[in-house]
């Protein structure tokens, strides 16, 4: 019995690792992301007005 628990343990602890790193990596990609769109909206807003 004590050798199911400890594969149950096991298991439930790979999960929580994995939903760890996938919070962390959404967080991280979220973050890049809206920092390129911002370097994008500068860009397009400097290329504007040096256009005119």
């Amino acid at each position: 019995m004590s050798e199911i628990k400890g594969h149950l343990l096991g298991i439930i602890l790979t999960i929580a690792i994995f939903g760890v790193v996938l919070t962390a990596m959404t967080a991280a990609f979220t973050s890049v992301s809206q920092t390129i769109g911002q370097r994008a909206t500068d860009a397009a807003n400097i290329a504007q007005v040096e256009g005119d």
